[in-house]
């Protein structure tokens, strides 16, 4: 079931690429322009209640900052380079902070390759997405040759389009915003040379992504 999804090589995988990075610019802009907007509302109100609204102000400015820090690592700024300086960005933020990450026993000083990064941020937060009460994310493995990623909470559900790609099959032809980041991962993945794959669900768990990195 493992599959790397090659570079496109025509006008119409150009365009699905072209696509893709306007969605996600999209979503970006979605997920900061509700903070702006909070901060804005909470300056507004300061004259009237205060503390109240500035410690409100503060705390959406620092929301913005981090939500900021960790797109940037998603879409490669090289700047995260260990999985605790990766995974520390994603504090509040997966699933919408409905959900938290176990790393069981790998070491946060774990090093990580620039390419690594923004594909290891983007395969936890599709995770998140698969959880729509929130849950856990739990990540293991060897972070030089297989890292299982596995979301688990009610309802816990992949991305059809990761389950598409798993499979084997090709992507589809329509992108929705809502499905943005498991197409990001996905043609992120080809794009380093990883293949990865879904384990065998327990029960009416969840199967594992796995993903296998380059020797």
């Amino acid at each position: 079931m493992m599959q790397v999804i090659p570079e496109p090589e025509s006008a119409e995988g150009a365009d699905l690429h072209l696509r893709l990075t306007r969605l996600i610019g999209l979503r970006l802009c979605h997920d900061l322009g509700g903070l702006a907007g909070t901060i804005g509302n909470a300056l507004e109100m300061l004259n009237d209640a205060g503390d109240e609204a500035a410690d409100l102000a503060g705390e959406a400015a620092d929301m913005l900052r981090r939500r900021l820090l960790l797109w940037r690592a998603v879409l490669g700024s090289g700047e995260a380079r260990t999985l605790g300086a990766a995974t520390g960005l994603l504090k509040g933020q997966i699933a919408s902070g409905r959900a938290n990450l176990e790393m069981g026993d790998l070491p946060e000083s774990a090093p990580l390759s620039e390419t690594l990064v923004p594909l290891l941020l983007s395969a936890i937060l599709v995770a998140g997405e698969a959880l729509p009460r929130g849950g856990v994310v739990r990540l293991a493995g060897d972070l030089r040759h297989e890292i299982t990623i596995l979301p688990i909470g009610a309802g816990a559900k992949w991305s059809p389009v990761l389950l598409r790609q798993a499979a084997g099959a090709p992507l589809p032809a329509n992108i929705s915003s809502r499905d943005a980041l498991a197409w990001w991962f996905c043609i992120s993945a080809g794009a380093a040379g990883v293949a990865f794959s879904l384990a065998l669900p327990s029960g009416e768990a969840p199967a594992a992504l796995v993903m296998t990195l380059p020797s």
